[in-house]
C-alpha cells in the first residue's frame, strides 16, 4: 500500500434504532453489604441513531446521535470526520 502524504485511516459504522431508555425511579443508593438496586420498569424515549468513527493512528473516536436514520445524517456525519 502506498497511502497520499498526511491521509488518515478511519473505520466508519453505524447503529441504528438504539431505545432510549429510563428508568423510572433513581438508582437507590449503596448500604453497607447491598449492592446497588434498580427497578425493573423503564420509561421509552423513542429511539435513536449512533455514528461511530475510529481514528485508527490515534485511536479516538468520534460519535453523533441523530433522531433519524437517514442518507442525510450520515453525510452530514462524513462531513463532521
Amino acid at each position: 500500500m502506498n497511502p497520499p502524504v498526511n491521509a488518515i485511516v478511519l473505520s466508519v459504522d453505524e447503529k441504528s434504532q438504539i431505545q432510549a431508555l429510563d428508568r423510572t425511579q433513581p438508582i437507590l443508593p449503596l448500604a453497607p453489604g447491598v449492592a446497588e438496586r434498580r427497578t425493573h420498569d423503564y420509561r421509552r424515549h423513542g429511539t435513536t441513531s449512533l455514528f461511530a468513527a475510529l481514528n485508527v493512528a490515534t485511536g479516538s473516536v468520534i460519535g453523533e446521535l441523530h433522531r433519524r436514520h437517514r442518507s442525510k445524517e450520515f453525510l452530514q456525519f462524513l462531513r463532521t470526520i
